[in-house]
């Protein structure tokens, strides 16, 4: 009788979601070949084909959509029953790292289930921005961090990507004629470089209005009229406005990269059971 693999399992489960196989690779921690070596593993396992790869993408054809249920109900089982039996044993401090306005928009979740699945855990959180982050993980400061992406080194794990977009308040209106007012997070924050590069690179004259530590001076200053900023969509306000490119001549911003940062040591058990709730909240999936 045949068997399915809990490990392969998870591997299509992870090209599934990351409609990739190389951003699926950056997230399993392996070579691209390692997990097109299992994939084919597992497709003669079960005698069908699961998926259609393009140049750039990952598409599941039916039977892998099929699959995909099973795998969900199958690793999310597996999950559970490990759980009953190691959750009250797991313990250890993990040291972890996040900007302001991420922790706004995803942290409370993860806090809220880590610490209920494992409760013996001391959790250590540092709010600061990207650029320090990557200089705490490297010093060996932190276990894992989520940070803006800010090049491709292959040592992140992508868990969302987002159109960064301008927004301003609902009464807010673009003046053609004079400098455009920015709110800012200090330097070494990758949305503020994006930004002034965009700028610079449109030949549009700015002036920062506001320079602001957090998230909540930001909201404040984006709120007063006085000036605007760009964001992703999940860390949009219900009070903004999205500010069209095309209608009020800001230049477009492209994408901003959303990963997760893990330490160079020896990964503890408490930091990958954190990791894995990050991954559920922050990508949705």
């Amino acid at each position: 009788m045949r068997h399915l693999d809990l490990s392969l399992l998870y591997t299509f489960k992870t090209i599934a979601e990351c409609k990739s196989l190389s951003l699926a690779s950056q997230r399993l921690h392996k070579t691209q070949a390692a997990i097109s070596i299992q994939l084919k593993k597992l497709e003669d396992s079960i005698g069908k084909r699961l998926l259609n790869r393009g140049h750039q993408t990952a598409e599941l054809t039916s039977d892998g959509e099929l699959l995909l249920q099973y795998a969900r109900k199958m690793l999310a089982l597996s999950t559970e029953a490990m759980e009953l039996f190691i959750k009250e044993e797991v313990s250890g401090t993990v040291r972890f790292g996040i900007p302001d306005d991420y922790a706004s928009a995803f942290l409370l979740p993860v806090l809220q289930e880590f610490t209920r699945r494992c409760p013996n855990v001391r959790l250590q959180i540092r709010n600061d921005i990207s650029q320090n982050l990557f200089s705490a993980l490297e010093k060996g400061e932190l276990d894992l961090a989520l940070v803006t992406r800010r090049n491709n080194d292959g040592n992140g794990e992508i868990l969302r990507c987002d159109q960064l977009q301008w927004v301003a308040a609902e009464s807010f209106v673009l003046s053609p004629n004079a400098p455009i007012p920015l709110a800012l997070y200090p330097h070494g924050c990758g949305y503020r470089s994006q930004i002034l590069r965009a700028l610079s690179d449109g030949q549009k004259e700015y002036g920062i209005a506001f320079e602001c530590t957090g998230v909540a001076g930001v909201q404040l200053a984006v709120d007063s009229g006085l000036s605007i900023t760009a964001t992703s969509s999940a860390l949009m306000q219900p009070t903004w406005q999205l500010l069209d490119s095309a209608t009020t001549g800001l230049p477009a911003l492209g994408n901003v990269m959303i990963e997760l940062r893990l330490g160079s040591n020896e990964i503890p058990v408490a930091v990958k059971y954190f990791a894995e709730e990050l991954r559920k909240q922050v990508s949705g999936k």
